[in-house]
């Protein structure tokens, strides 16, 4: 009865949010992103700390205006996909960059793989499953009919949403071989190998790395960057030259490290549109002297 009530009130607010204006929706997002930054304690202290150890030559306040910047454009991302079968089909909110290098590793019939960034409105990537089929990966929702909803609305766009199990592995090597796009988060803190992160020590996933290496399938990395109209640039690199020794640990490891550096470049160049209030480092619990600055 819980769920049901849940996802019937989920309907509602979507019949009530696709009322309004498409600019309308976005400053309700910014709102709501604002309001997260203020309200949500905890987070706001880990986006701070984390900041401060990615930017330490920033003073307080310059920190405080990307945190804030940041919590906009992730509300602008989130809200955003209620509607994204109407936005993604405006070419004009979705501009492409770097689509003939996938194209051009698609012609080979090996498929692609996407190490994808939390940055800007993100699932704009998803323009890309107009023309192939795109899988990814997330957690099953608790809600049942809210999951349903979800598996089933991405699956209108071309996408294939896998949900994380013992078996995911096994599925997404069968869908790359079927010559699909596999996409995959690889910026958060996840099972994996340890690498330096703006220079201190943390963990990253391997997933995508792995696959390329052990499938010889072409990689790139992906993130996407949202402008001050909403209209964002969805950004495909060229593809990664992989380090392959033969010795697989090793060259997991390495190239993993390598992919997290090409990331850090472009959030230091881009830093409020990355998503910091993920413990990317796990130091909620070392930064008591973070909390006197919030």
């Amino acid at each position: 009865m819980r769920y049901k009530l849940e996802f019937l009130l989920f309907k509602i607010m979507l019949k009530i949010i696709k009322i309004v204006p498409e600019k309308t929706r976005f400053k309700i997002a910014e709102l709501l992103g604002s309001l997260a930054y203020k309200l949500i304690k905890k987070r706001r202290i880990i986006t701070l700390g984390n900041l401060k150890l990615a930017f330490p030559e920033m003073n307080l306040e310059q920190r405080k205006k990307i945190a804030l910047e940041s919590y906009k454009i992730l509300g602008k991302a989130f809200l955003s996909t209620l509607w994204f079968d109407t936005y993604l089909k405006n070419d004009k909110n979705v501009q492409l960059q770097g689509a003939k290098n996938l194209e051009e590793a698609m012609n080979k019939g090996k498929g692609a793989i996407l190490a994808v960034m939390h940055m800007g409105n993100m699932e704009s990537l998803l323009k890309f499953a107009y023309k192939y089929k795109v899988v990814t990966v997330a957690k099953k929702q608790k809600n049942p009919y809210l999951d349903k909803y979800i598996t089933e609305s991405r699956e209108k766009l071309n996408i294939i949403l896998l949900k994380k199990s013992r078996k995911t592995g096994f599925q997404l090597m069968n869908y790359l071989h079927q010559n699909n796009i596999i996409g995959l988060f690889s910026d958060h803190r996840d099972k994996g190998s340890h690498v330096e992160f703006f220079g201190e020590n943390t963990i990253a996933p391997t997933g995508a790395v792995s696959l390329a290496l052990k499938n010889k399938v072409p990689l790139f990395l992906a993130y996407n960057i949202i402008h001050p109209d909403n209209t964002c640039t969805a950004h495909i690199s060229e593809e990664i030259n992989l380090i392959d020794t033969g010795n697989f640990k090793e060259d997991v490891h390495t190239n993993v490290q390598e992919l997290i550096h090409k990331m850090e470049k472009i959030i230091t160049k881009h830093p409020e549109q990355w998503m910091w209030c993920h413990d990317r480092w796990s130091i909620y619990k070392k930064i008591k002297d973070f909390k006197e600055e919030v």
